[in-house]
């Protein structure tokens, strides 16, 4: 799973796993059931994203790999972790193993993932056949991931859909995180994740907007307070006012954080950035930096 987006869908899926045990089942046609996470630690050199096994009956496990970087060989990376997921502990029964990539973004979309990944000979005749599903979440319905479980919602604003109306689509995001099946210390979460993921799809430029309108939405309720109490909000009506530089830096700090861990030297150094418009570009850059180093390059 490619960062920074490893951490947010980590956190999503672990939060509740049966949310994308079921939409991932319901993609495979297998019956929807029970779903326990495994450990994906297959060896010191081969860690998969995340895999699920369904009690069914019939029992299986998915495997998913979520992509949203253009990567060489991920197809008979797919059949490795397949094949070491399949391979039954002392005393288990063998179980079919369903394996699901997840593409991000377009620039994921590479020619070799095709659904299918074959073997040849040296003869060239093929003496294996690998098949597997995947999942470009730019082409996903909005209405679909709103209607699945309440952790599926926030991949709703990284949809093609989604950019092509981003306030109708913020506004049915927001519709969803108001539903009874989600409480409200996870809406406010998930308000987050939202953010974070709809970069995924959106210009630097319409994220600012988003984050307006999440904050405009959320107007009187606990998921408003904790996007004001974060900085997440951008702005007032009237535009930011007195003060504007600094809450640019708590944006910027609060993003950074999440994503490269606390670190005093880089408190310091953004300490003395009072461009406003700089400690802008960097919050913007958040997703594409490598570290702080990187980030603070900033111009």
């Amino acid at each position: 799973m490619s960062k920074p987006y490893d951490a947010t869908l980590n956190a999503l899926i672990d939060a509740r796993p049966d949310d994308w045990a079921a939409f991932l089942a319901a993609r495979l046609g297998l019956p929807p059931g029970p779903a326990t996470l495994l450990d994906t630690d297959l060896s010191v050199t081969a860690q998969s994203d995340k895999a699920f096994r369904l009690a069914g009956p019939p029992p299986a496990v998915i495997h998913l790999e979520v992509e949203s970087s253009a990567h060489a060989g991920v197809p008979a990376r797919l059949l490795r972790y397949n094949v070491l997921l399949g391979h039954p502990r002392p005393g288990a029964a063998e179980e079919p193993v369903h394996t699901v990539v997840v593409l991000l973004r377009r620039e994921a979309n590479v020619a070799d993932l095709t659904s299918v990944y074959t073997r040849a000979g040296a003869d060239g005749v093929p003496y294996l056949e690998f098949r597997y599903t995947v999942i470009r979440l730019w082409e996903e319905s909005m209405a679909g991931l709103l209607a699945g479980g309440p952790t599926l919602a926030p991949l709703a604003l990284a949809t093609a859909e989604s950019k092509a109306d981003l306030p109708d689509a913020v506004a049915r995001f927001a519709e969803r995180l108001r539903r009874p099946d989600v409480p409200g210390n996870v809406r406010d979460e998930l308000a987050g994740y939202g953010l974070v993921l709809a970069g995924l799809v959106h210009e630097p430029d319409d994220v600012v907007p988003l984050l307006r309108r999440m904050s405009m939405t959320f107007e009187g309720t606990a998921g408003y307070e904790w996007i004001k109490r974060q900085g997440l909000a951008v702005g007032r009506a009237e535009g930011l006012a007195a003060g504007k530089a600094e809450e640019a830096r708590r944006i910027l700090q609060l993003v950074a954080r999440q994503k490269f861990g606390a670190s005093p030297v880089a408190d310091a150094a953004l300490g003395g950035i009072t461009d406003t418009e700089r400690l802008e570009r960097m919050a913007l850059r958040v997703l594409a930096a490598a570290d702080w180093s990187d980030l603070l390059a900033t111009p």
